[in-house]
C-alpha cells in the first residue's frame, strides 16, 4: 500500500511557531506509524518540503535547527525526505502519463495526493491543519478519460491519517483487509506464478501473461497485480451466465477503433493454440501504468489472462 500527501492540508504558514511545530511533529508521527504498519517507507510528497514557510518568519530551515524541537523528531523527518518521491516531478509523470486523463476534487478543490491515493488504492497522509482532516476517509469526485475519449464521473473516498484517532480506525480496516493489502510472501510476479494453480484455479493464462509474471511483475506491482487477479478469478467462479463488468475494479473494453488499428498488439495465443483478440482490460499500477487483459468464457467458470505488463497502444495513445 502506497502513502500520499494530501496537499490540501498543506495550509502554511500556519499562525504560530508553536502551531507549526505541532503540526509537523504530529505529521512525522503519523508517516512513522504508517511505514512500520504497511511496510512501505516511501511517501509520494507533491514538492521536496526542503524550503517553505511554516509560519510568520519561521521557516523549515529554522525549524530543522530549532532546539525547542525534539532530536528525534527532525531525525525522523529526514528519514522521511529520504524516503520521498515528488509526483509533480517530470519524470515521475512521464512514468505515470495517465495522470494528466483523471482528476479528484473534494470540495471543487483539485487534489493531485487524493487522485493518486484513490488510483494507487493507497491512503492519505494529512497535516492536522485543520480539525476536518481528523476525518478517517475524504469523499470527492472522481473523474477519468477513457481510451475511448469518454469522460467517467464516480463519487469515491481516499483513507486518510492525520492523528492517532484515524490511524487506529485505518489500523482496524487495514487488518480486516489484510488478506489483499499484506503480501509479505510476495515479493515478485514469480510469487504468484509458483502459487498460481492453487490461488486461481478458474483463470487460464496464456504464454505472454506467464512470461510477464515471471519478468516484468516486480515488488512495485506485485500488490496490485495479485488483486486484481483474486477479482477475476471471484469473479470466474460464478460466470456460470453472462459477464459481469461491473463486479470488477474499473473493468472496461477497448474501442473498436483501437481493435481494427492494434489488433496485432491485442492477440494473444490460448493455451490450445488458438489467436483470440483481447479487449476488456483493468488496470494496476507501481513503477508502470499497466493491464491486465482478460477474456471472459460465459457458462465454463473461466477468464483467459493474455497480457499482464505495461498498457498497450490504443487510438488514443500509441
Amino acid at each position: 500500500m502506497q502513502m500520499v500527501i494530501n496537499e490540501l492540508s498543506a495550509r502554511f504558514p500556519g499562525e504560530s511557531v508553536a502551531e507549526a511545530r505541532d503540526m509537523m511533529e504530529m505529521f512525522v508521527n503519523t508517516y512513522f506509524r504508517m511505514k512500520d504498519m504497511i511496510q512501505n517507507d516511501v511517501i509520494l510528497l507533491d514538492q521536496e518540503y526542503v524550503s517553505f514557510l511554516l509560519a510568520p518568519n519561521y521557516r523549515i530551515e529554522q525549524w530543522r535547527n530549532d532546539a525547542e524541537v525534539d532530536i528525534e523528531v527532525k531525525r525522523r523527518f529526514r528519514s522521511l525526505i529520504q524516503h520521498s518521491a515528488v509526483y509533480n516531478s517530470e519524470d515521475f509523470q512521464m512514468e505515470h502519463e495517465e495522470m494528466i486523463c483523471s482528476e479528484f476534487r473534494h470540495q471543487e478543490r483539485e487534489s493531485r495526493g487524493c487522485q493518486l491515493a484513490y488510483e494507487l488504492e493507497g491512503v492519505a497522509v494529512s497535516f492536522l491543519s485543520d480539525d476536518f482532516w481528523k476525518s478517517p476517509v475524504i469523499e470527492g469526485i472522481y473523474r477519468n478519460i477513457e481510451d475511448d475519449g469518454e469522460i467517467i464521473e464516480i463519487e469515491a473516498e481516499v483513507r486518510n491519517v492525520s492523528c492517532k484517532e484515524n490511524i487506529d480506525i485505518f489500523e482496524q480496516y487495514y487488518r480486516q483487509r489484510s488478506d489483499i493489502y499484506n503480501r509479505k510472501t510476495f515479493k515478485s510476479g514469480n510469487d504468484i506464478l509458483e502459487n498460481k494453480d492453487a490461488l486461481f484455479p478458474n483463470l487460464i493464462f496464456c504464454d505472454t501473461a506467464l512470461r510477464q509474471l515471471r519478468y516484468d511483475v516486480g515488488s512495485s506491482e506485485v500488490s496490485q497485480v495479485y488483486k486484481k487477479l483474486m477479482e477475476l478469478q471471484r469473479e470466474a467462479e460464478f460466470l456460470n451466465g453472462p459477464f459481469r463488468a461491473e463486479y470488477l475494479t474499473k473493468a472496461t473494453p477497448e474501442s473498436l477503433i483501437t481493435l481494427q488499428q492494434f489488433e496485432e498488439e491485442h492477440t494473444f495465443r490460448l493455451p490450445d493454440g488458438r489467436n483470440q483478440i483481447f479487449s476488456w482490460h483493468i488496470r494496476f499500477t507501481g513503477s508502470y501504468a499497466g493491464r491486465i487483459f482478460f477474456e471472459p468464457v460465459s457458462g465454463q467458470n473461466q477468464i483467459y489472462i493474455g497480457h499482464i505488463g505495461h498498457k498497450l497502444p490504443t487510438a488514443r495513445y500509441h
